[in-house]
């Protein structure tokens, strides 16, 4: 405000909500300063916050040590701080420091009014080594491994796992509501509708070791059961959902793609509030869903990953780890209300690589060693064929060692293991694919 425009009366009481805070207390406040009035558009900053019932969604999302909204994360690729844990060295100086203000000396009277005051500088902060808590059953795990295992032991998992079709009834009803009809559904883990009882959506709810609560599965939905497929989504209450593509499915098409956009597929409304290109894999949509006629609405983070051919991994191990924290990390701070959903063409190979790498880094981020083929197994065991070849069996264990030597300095007797085990492990993902389901 200038200082020619009225002064208010005094009888009137104005509420601001922003408060401007300067470092240094100045000795006297000039009679021309004013309370800044906050703007209209100011105001509307917020709105897309307001229009969700699931105020939560802002607490979920990567860089390397906040989530991608910005919040400290809980698991982080290479942070040493995991889950809260309780660091075996201070990572600061526990003497408290003075501020700004405190270390001020007093205005003299040769000072004029508005003259900056001079601060003391602020002493440098010693940063002391941490060691990160799952380090020794990292470095432990690292040596009981052996590359020649990785094949045999997918074979274990395969036959373990073999999918009995009667307990399949639901899904042999509706294969023509599947991608392909080779990749059975249990009934037992199957997502239903309790209002609409006849429905059918290809998505099982999944009880994942290391996690609290279910994690949910998906086909990306043909043309024209978009619907069914949003509806899941909005009864379940997924607030996360990551969609992992290739180039034969990158064409997908069941929510629009641009800012503004939105869509009825039947009576859900399926609104794109906001588009980020994260890098040249990742994309992030702010969805808002509701049925027609329903104001409570679910805002959905959606983060679609491309280059992720079927049957195959990842291009970047790091883009696919950075998620992976992102996901464990909403699981571990999930009070089970709102939900993750990971969705694949057929919602089961390159899902199940992405679940079942987030349960290993889980495992060891409480203190114990992943066992990758247990691990399979109980995925497997409710969402058949979830990691789908021996490709992606073994890209499992190649991530996991990229993840621990983010987190710890390899001692030097392990580093020509590591590298043999590299070595071993690639050598299967360029084999042919002749160990699948």
């Amino acid at each position: 405000m200038s200082s020619q425009e009225k002064k208010p009366k005094k009888h009137q009481h104005h509420h601001h909500h922003h408060h401007q805070k300067g470092s240094v207390a100045l000795p006297k406040k000039s009679k021309n300063n004013r309370k800044k009035k906050i703007t209209r558009k100011e105001k509307s900053n917020t709105a897309l916050n307001k229009t969700a019932s699931n105020d939560d969604l802002r607490k979920h999302g990567s860089t390397n040590d906040v989530t991608s909204d910005g919040n400290p994360a809980l698991i982080t690729v290479s942070d040493t701080n995991v889950f809260h844990e309780q660091l075996t060295a201070p990572a600061r100086s526990s003497t408290p420091l003075k501020t700004p203000a405190a270390q001020s000396p007093t205005p003299t009277a040769d000072r004029q009014i508005g003259e900056p005051v001079p601060v003391a500088p602020t002493p440098a902060l010693s940063e002391a080594p941490v060691k990160w808590k799952a380090e020794d059953v990292a470095v432990a795990y690292i040596g009981k491994l052996d590359a020649s295992q990785t094949r045999p032991e997918y074979i274990d998992v395969c036959v373990a796992t073999k999918a009995n079709i009667e307990n399949c009834t639901v899904w042999k009803k509706n294969l023509a509501k599947n991608q392909t009809d080779v990749y059975p559904i249990l009934d037992a883990t199957l997502v239903k509708d309790p209002a609409k009882p006849d429905s059918y959506v290809n998505m099982s709810s999944v009880i994942v070791p290391h996690c609290s609560y279910p994690i949910l599965m998906g086909q990306i939905p043909k043309r024209g059961l978009e619907e069914e497929f949003w509806r899941a989504a909005y009864n379940e209450q997924v607030v996360m959902m990551y969609v992992l593509v290739g180039s034969e499915d990158e064409k997908y098409d069941f929510f629009p793609k641009t800012t503004g956009s939105f869509l009825y597929y039947g009576e859900m409304f399926v609104n794109v509030r906001k588009v980020e290109k994260m890098d040249e894999e990742r994309s992030r949509y702010t969805i808002e869903v509701l049925p027609n006629g329903f104001s409570n609405s679910v805002m959905m983070n959606v983060y679609v990953h491309t280059g992720w051919e079927p049957f195959g991994v990842p291009i970047r191990y790091a883009n696919t780890t950075r998620s992976v924290v992102d996901v464990m990390n909403f699981v571990k701070s999930s009070n089970g209300s709102e939900k993750l959903l990971v969705v694949s063409k057929n919602g089961c190979g390159r899902a199940g690589f992405f679940i079942t790498l987030g349960a290993a880094f889980c495992c060891l981020n409480d203190n114990s060693e992943p066992r990758i083929g247990e691990i399979v197994k109980a995925i497997r065991s409710q969402r058949p064929n979830a990691v789908e070849s021996i490709k992606q069996y073994a890209s499992l264990y190649l991530c996991l060692l990229y993840y621990i030597k983010k987190k710890i300095t390899v001692p030097e007797g392990l580093q020509q293991k590591v590298e043999d085990l590299k070595r071993g492990l690639e050598g299967i993902t360029r084999e042919d694919l002749t160990i699948m389901f």
